[in-house]
């Protein structure tokens, strides 16, 4: 919709005399077109901006990746905005080593929290070295250190001193004996299986609450086991240490097993599982030694507590392992291998300590199911993920919180992550291996996907729905030594909302047309009223700076015989019109500093002709040197300043992602809940939060 003068808003004479004579803008701001049922929230030009306001919904991110001094080698480090597909491409690539730490300013949503930091490492048999975690984003800074000497775990107690001292371990050993005719435990009693011993325990056992059995010797559960637990029922497997016995006591089930009903586990010893180790509804193991299974099921419905918790030293092996809405926590040094499959399906979370040392999940080649559901699995605190499957590269819908970090076996190497195990567990000290590669010249990035929203009445205001030209942009750099060979835009002109007819163009504000060898086009009807110029490399002539024009009359190109409004309305169908530019630049003649999202200068031209011409640009945006500074008036707030509007008010916004811009009729306060909260909060993502019914989906 056009932005209009006060006068136009006010006088209904003379908009009723321009609708009889057939010549009325259709997009002209009506204020009583609001069905009566809708709450009138009122101008958007009704706000209060402060003079240092930039409309901008993008931030400037510094990031910075150091290295430590246990590798000679040099990393490629990437860089990936928060919500990155399996798809996406890096915002950012460089290089880092001990000497030399990673550092580079990136553009990225306002309301960005973290960035994604890859490290990978080439070596000459082709494998590679990949490891990824997210960085939080504090007073617009990331900052990362990868590879400590520190990260090294180390056993903090001896393997002939029990960390357990309560009451449940000091008199164990006068508790009955166990036999296999038992059939009830009563409330509060306590029986034994005595170190030496073999018990069956009985199928149809009766536990009832606060009864424990301690395993000093061997319990074994049968296939069909069908016993009943009650609430704080407890097994209390033991260690040697603790039974003063030649062995750990051992808990052996022959087939399936349900821990449920806040029936508890301590397992100091070991225990196995032949069939499916399910733990649900309030059940909990509590594992220090070791516990095998085929396959694990976490069923925390929810609940805070954690239903499995893997304790220093601690060691946890199953070919398979599904969760859901559960929580598996992991103590330093403790060790989590899955052989086949990991399955998170909703609300799950790995979480180990926050002290610096390291919890490890070692899943090889196990392939991660993950059914989110909206809710995306967590990793966090000191957790390391070993995966190999895929090259190491994780899943982009699991998110890494608090230092987590997940890659490939040559990764943890690579960062001297071990674990000491135990008499019953395996140690994890995995090797590097192969000989590394220097990081090549060649990359491939993205300066990210935005959308441009224009209002096209300048210089007059007008009722803010932006949509007048809606055109969403994705930018792809290719770069060879840190000098840009190619740049790809792909665009979509998704909206028209407009009955003028409307050119395009973009401005390199940091390139001259010298730097550009040619410029291509996917589509054949970009340019049907001959206005923008060019010299032999497809750049606009007459100007200082490089300008590439993308179209010069936004309804023919979309298809359109005359300048009707299409795209804004709900129903009305529009298919959007997608065309790539793709811009060749000279050998070693474009640093890659040089063309950074800031610094692409989108802007577009209304009714234009060859020659001067008006010009409508980002607020703080630099106009080409065909723009004409005459047409200057109307509300713009100073000549110095022509795309700022009295109130500090523009005519442009750049929005991440596809923008869900307003139907024809709703400004942005209508469309948007909440939008002036933007104002006082510029990292707030007012764009992600519609009304479904005022914008176009």
């Amino acid at each position: 919709m056009l932005m209009k003068t006060a006068h136009q808003l006010r006088n209904l004479l003379f908009i009723t005399l321009l609708a009889l004579a057939g010549c009325m803008n259709n997009d002209v701001y009506n204020p009583d077109s609001k069905p009566d049922n809708e709450p009138d929230n009122g101008n958007v030009t009704d706000l209060t901006i402060p003079s240092d306001f930039l409309w901008s919904t993008t931030a400037q991110v510094a990031v910075h990746v150091t290295i430590g001094n246990n590798t000679p080698h040099t990393y490629t480090i990437s860089i990936y905005p928060q919500g990155a597909d399996e798809e996406s491409l890096p915002v950012a690539i460089g290089t880092a080593s001990f000497n030399y730490p990673y550092n580079k300013e990136i553009t990225l949503p306002a309301s960005d929290t973290i960035v994604a930091v890859t490290q990978t490492l080439h070596y000459t048999d082709g494998s590679q070295m990949t490891l990824e975690c997210n960085v939080p984003i504090v007073n617009k800074k990331a900052t990362l250190h990868l590879g400590e000497s520190g990260n090294t775990v180390s056993s903090t107690r001896s393997p002939n001193i029990t960390t357990r001292s309560d009451d449940d371990l000091e008199d164990w050993n006068k508790a009955k004996e166990l036999t296999t005719d038992i059939t009830e435990i009563n409330k509060g009693e306590e029986y034994k299986v005595s170190t030496g011993n073999m018990v069956n325990l009985n199928d149809n056992i009766n536990i009832m609450e606060g009864g424990k059995i301690y395993i000093a010797g061997t319990l074994n559960i049968s296939a069909k086991n069908a016993f009943q637990n009650h609430k704080d029922a407890k097994f209390i497997i033991l260690s040697k240490e603790q039974s003063k016995g030649e062995a750990a006591g051992i808990l052996q089930c022959f087939g399936d097993f349900t821990v449920k009903n806040e029936f508890e586990i301590e397992n100091y010893g070991t225990m196995t599982v032949n069939g499916t180790l399910a733990i649900e509804n309030g059940g909990e193991i509590d594992n220090y030694g070791c516990l095998h299974a085929e396959k694990i099921e976490l069923d925390g419905n929810g609940k805070d507590d954690s239903l499995l918790e893997i304790k220093e030293r601690g060691y946890v092996f199953s070919k398979t392992m599904w969760m859901q809405k559960a929580t598996l926590e992991m103590e330093k040094n403790s060790l989590l291998e899955i052989e086949e499959t990991l399955e998170l399906k909703n609300d799950c979370e790995i979480e180990g300590d926050d002290d610096g040392k390291w919890a490890v999940v070692k899943l090889t080649d196990a392939t991660v199911i993950n059914e989110h559901n909206g809710k995306t699995p967590q990793i966090k605190n000191k957790v390391f993920i070993v995966c190999d499957h895929n090259n190491g590269e994780k899943p982009k819908n699991i998110y890494l919180e608090d230092g987590a970090q997940w890659g490939n076996t040559k990764a943890a190497a690579n960062a001297g992550v071990k674990t000491t195990g135990s008499d019953c567990a395996p140690a994890y000290k995995p090797e590097e291996g192969g000989t590394p590669e220097e990081p090549g010249n060649d990359k491939e990035y993205t300066l990210g996907q935005y959308t441009y929203a224009f209002e096209d009445l300048w210089p007059n205001f007008g009722d803010y729905d932006m949509n007048d030209i809606v055109l969403v942009t994705k930018v792809t750099l290719k770069a060879t030594a840190n000098y840009v060979t190619q740049a790809t835009l792909k665009c979509k002109l998704a909206a028209i909302g407009a009955s003028k007819r409307i050119s395009a163009g973009v401005q390199l504000d940091e390139l001259t047309a010298g730097d550009i060898s040619s410029i291509q086009y996917d589509t054949s009807n970009n340019f049907t009223e001959n206005m923008f110029k060019t010299n032999a490399n497809g750049t606009e002539q007459g100007q200082t700076l490089a300008v590439i024009p993308l179209f010069d009359h936004a309804h023919a190109f979309a298809g359109y015989n005359g300048t009707p409004i299409v795209g804004t309305y709900k129903d009305a169908e529009f298919n959007p019109k997608e065309f790539t530019v793709t811009i060749h630049f000279k050998e070693n003649s474009v640093e890659e500093s040089k063309l950074a999202l800031n610094k692409l200068n989108f802007f577009i031209t209304c009714n234009a002709t060859q020659g001067k011409r008006m010009e409508i640009h980002q607020i703080n945006g630099k106009a080409t040197d065909l723009f004409d500074t005459s047409a200057i008036g109307g509300v713009v707030a100073s000549p110095n300043t022509p795309f700022r509007a009295k109130g500090n008010f523009c005519w442009v916004m750049i929005i991440p992602g596809e923008f869900s811009f307003p139907l024809e009729g709703n400004n942005l306060r209508q469309s948007f809940e909440n939008f002036e909260l933007w104002i006082a909060n510029p990292d707030y993502d007012w764009y992600n939060h519609p009304f479904p019914d005022k914008v176009k989906q």
